[in-house]
């Protein structure tokens, strides 16, 4: 066991040599730069990308929540290609504390990049406070409420796209999205067109503990790094109190603005999709909003609950005020048992 910590003690201190996230660079003339108050060098090599969109990307940066860490950000480059065959719009360089974003050429506004901005500052602030985060030992791990083996360790030596969301590195930069990145208003009548759900700014891994809820580690990231998370942005999982063939109730975090759409589908046990049937139940919390939200089966016909055996449900939430949200995990209610 010991041996095993030193290896990864020596990992942890060569890791920026190790992994990159991006292994090419960019070569050739650049079309613009500009250097913001704290000597963060923002330079495009995008002919889409002028001086005045690389200081408007400056200020989508900043609107996330940081301190002097900031200060150790290099720079910010747009490129304005693809990363190989790659959809990444983004990467982080921990040995030089850069940030590279790429596609500029298809996407030429900051907002196109806001999330992708906060994701990869996102890993500058884990390195930067929580330099161990990307080994099976770490503090925070242990605070995140994930198990080891629920994680991928290997992104040193064979990173692979479709491991993303179970790389540590990856998990930690997204919990910095939902906790302390830069937000926008949704409005509420986006959300009986599900366009609300659609843009909401979520983990990417949604079957790992919500961090929203996660107040252990809100205090940890809190006191090692001296900035505090905003007490909006907390929301708990809705968790079912009653179901019967009226209505289902949940509990939830008593606040106002956030949408629910309760996702049902009725079964039978022959599992033959072809004769489920499916609802959407939609809900919005007002500023007289309480502990629980109830979501009434009036427009779902009755016959539907004997005529199945069993449904499953699952809700989609995202606070209005923020656009962050989460899906809960699937539940199986028996019918007609």
């Amino acid at each position: 066991m010991l041996k095993i910590r030193q290896y990864f003690i020596i990992l942890v201190l060569i890791f920026p040599f190790l992994v990159s996230f991006d292994s090419t660079d960019i070569n050739g003339q650049y079309f613009a730069s500009y250097q913001s108050p704290e000597g963060i060098q923002f330079v495009s090599y995008s002919k889409e990308w002028d001086k005045t969109k690389l200081i408007d990307l400056y200020k989508t940066l900043i609107k996330n929540k940081h301190g002097k860490e900031i200060e150790r950000l290099k720079e910010v480059k747009i490129n304005g290609a693809p990363l190989s065959s790659s959809l990444t719009k983004g990467s982080y360089h921990a040995l030089t504390s850069t940030i590279t974003l790429y596609q500029g050429d298809k996407y030429t506004e900051p907002s196109d990049y806001q999330e992708t901005l906060s994701h990869e500052y996102g890993h500058h602030f884990a390195y930067h406070y929580f330099p161990s985060h990307h080994l099976p030992f770490s503090d925070w791990l242990s605070v995140r409420g994930i198990d080891v083996s629920e994680v991928r360790w290997d992104a040193f030596w064979n990173y692979e796209e479709n491991n993303h969301a179970y790389y540590p590195q990856e998990i930690f930069a997204d919990d910095y999205v939902l906790l302390y990145g830069a937000t926008n208003e949704v409005e509420a009548v986006d959300v009986f067109n599900n366009e609300a759900f659609y843009l909401r700014t979520d983990h990417e891994n949604q079957q790992f503990p919500n961090v929203l809820e996660n107040r252990e580690l809100r205090l940890f990231l809190e006191e090692e790094s001296g900035i505090k998370i905003d007490d909006d942005r907390l929301l708990e999982s809705p968790r079912l109190a009653e179901w019967n063939d009226t209505k289902a109730s949940y509990v939830i975090t008593e606040k106002p603005n956030v949408a629910y759409r309760l996702n049902l589908t009725f079964h039978n046990l022959e599992n033959n999709d072809d004769k489920s049937e499916q609802f959407e139940l939609y809900e919005i919390t007002t500023d007289n909003s309480n502990e629980r939200i109830e979501f009434s089966f009036d427009q779902i016909d009755q016959d539907v609950f004997s005529n199945y055996d069993y449904v499953t449900a699952n809700i989609d939430v995202v606070d209005l005020s923020t656009s962050i949200g989460f899906q809960t995990e699937e539940i199986t209610l028996e019918l007609n048992m």
